[in-house]
């Protein structure tokens, strides 16, 4: 009968040693590694869009190499996205990665960001590394640094609103500007 007891007691025992490495042990990787990975549900290739406004004139024109839709989140990530912003003069944004979260009309860049005017002539840069674009109203903005260069200037600055309707940008501290006159 004491032997029966002394297996009970071990058992329990071990049991309880399990339960403890096994919550040592989700405190160490998280509470379930399977929730943190994420998997796209669909995936695409030479992404083109084109958007118009309500009177039918032609809004922006969006490319992407790839693009990757993320279920948790509803998350689209896109490769290479390239934002054709069309109306007075028209703008093209590159950057080397693009987020976009269920159909809210804002579009997050990153890395490599630049903004210039289509018209090749137009020596005008714009250059960050972290970017909001806000489809609808057709505005970037950022908090990171800026750099603006044109044909005889360079301006840096903290943070920026870039509206492309109204062709008006704006760097909010810290602007430095250099000009070298033409000789």
């Amino acid at each position: 009968m004491r032997k029966r007891y002394l297996l009970l007691l071990v058992t329990v025992l071990f049991g309880l040693a399990f339960l403890a490495v096994d919550r040592y042990t989700r405190d160490i990787t998280g509470e379930s590694s399977e929730l943190t990975v994420r998997e796209a549900d669909y995936y695409g290739e030479v992404l083109f869009s084109r958007r118009y406004e309500d009177d039918g004139t032609l809004a922006d024109t969006f490319y992407a190499a790839t693009s990757k839709h993320f279920p948790e989140g509803d998350l689209t990530v896109f490769t290479e996205p390239h934002l054709l912003v069309s109306g007075q003069n028209d703008w093209v944004l590159t950057a080397d990665e693009g987020v976009m979260q269920g159909n809210s009309q804002r579009l997050k860049l990153s890395g490599n960001i630049l903004i210039r005017p289509v018209d090749t002539n137009d020596p005008t840069r714009l250059e960050t590394s972290r970017l909001t674009y806000h489809i609808d109203q057709k505005l970037a903005e950022t908090d990171d640094l800026v750099t603006m260069t044109g044909e005889h200037s360079r301006m840096t600055g903290t943070g920026m609103l870039f509206d492309a309707t109204r062709q008006r940008l704006e760097l909010k501290t810290g602007v430095r500007t250099t000009y070298e006159p033409v000789k």
